[in-house]
């Protein structure tokens, strides 16, 4: 058998449409690594008889199903106990489901929603802010495929084998309406890359070389990822001790909590002070606050050559 072949049969039928997109993610990651993957017409998400998609597929890598593309959306139930206490789970149609690695619930439906959906509980909290209970994957998101692997090791298993069911925007809407908050959200724009240029071309980035795990590492009971460490947030900490993740490959660090990250200039900021962790990003640190950034990181002898003047200009 060929590792195209096995890649296909990898696929469940009930995905097996010519119209919806996937995209490739390292095992035991639940992030796609190409850039662009969710703009329409994308070369890094791929339609199911692409070749290079099959083989990677084939290769037993994770891969991801790309919402809001063919009138797909995924139904993804993290507070899975606290939306069946609240009767969300037998509210919503039967149709094609998933067990994720972490114990939640994918529900697979067609629909004409185009808007991810973020659901909060009304009553709960968890750490000052409302329970966070899931997402409604639309256009512009995606979620981990079956039979890929979870960051713990789990793996993504099929427990409902039936054909994708139709749940109409407005009825999901009603749904919710009885028991939980939610939001919209839209799908981010490709953030543009930003760079620290020093205008003596002489002297390099004063970043270069430093890494964000010796800044901004994990704390507590911390777990080995494939490519990074997840952990409790080392500065405002974290009530599930899993809120904080390194990604070595990248040189970058996100607070799941704050929905923040970035590099190792604003691991130094959120590190020393110089800004709160839920203002962590892209292009925050101008002027006195990239200053004192670089201040900072010279006293923790993090670098240690005075900077010239620098600008921040877009890759």
């Amino acid at each position: 058998m060929s590792i195209t072949t096995r890649g296909a049969d990898r696929i469940c039928p009930q995905l097996r449409n010519p119209l919806f997109r996937f995209v490739r993610i390292d095992v035991g990651s639940k992030k796609p690594f190409e850039r662009n993957w969710n703009a329409p017409g994308s070369s890094t998400n791929y339609s199911l008889d692409d070749p290079k998609f099959l083989a990677w597929v084939g290769s037993n890598q994770n891969y991801g199903v790309v919402a809001g593309i063919g009138g797909l959306i995924i139904f993804d139930a993290d507070g899975l106990m606290r939306l069946t206490e609240l009767g969300i789970m037998d509210a919503l149609p039967a149709t094609f489901s998933v067990r994720t690695g972490g114990g939640g619930v994918h529900k697979y439906y067609l629909s004409d929603l185009d808007k991810k959906i973020i659901m909060f509980d009304r009553t709960l909290k968890e750490e000052g802010k409302p329970l966070h209970l899931g997402e409604v994957q639309s256009r512009g998101f995606q979620a981990v495929g079956p039979g890929s692997i979870h960051p713990n090791g789990n793996r993504y298993e099929v427990i409902d084998d039936l054909p994708i069911a139709n749940l109409a925007a407005v009825d999901l809407i009603e749904i919710l309406n009885k028991s939980v908050d939610f939001g919209f959200e839209e799908a981010a724009k490709e953030k543009k890359r930003l760079r620290v240029v020093a205008v003596n071309p002489n002297i390099k980035d004063p970043f270069d070389g430093v890494r964000v795990e010796n800044v901004l590492s994990p704390r507590g009971n911390v777990r080995k990822l494939p490519t990074g460490l997840k952990g409790a947030h080392p500065v405002h900490g974290s009530s599930s001790g899993n809120n904080f993740e390194v990604d070595f490959r990248e040189n970058t660090w996100r607070c799941w909590r704050c929905g923040s990250g970035g590099g190792v200039a604003l691991a130094v900021a959120v590190r020393e002070g110089i800004i709160r962790c839920d203002q962590a990003r892209a292009g925050v640190l101008r002027g006195d606050l990239f200053k004192q950034t670089v201040d900072a990181a010279r006293k923790r002898k993090y670098i240690s050559e005075k900077p010239a003047n620098y600008r921040v200009e877009k890759v």
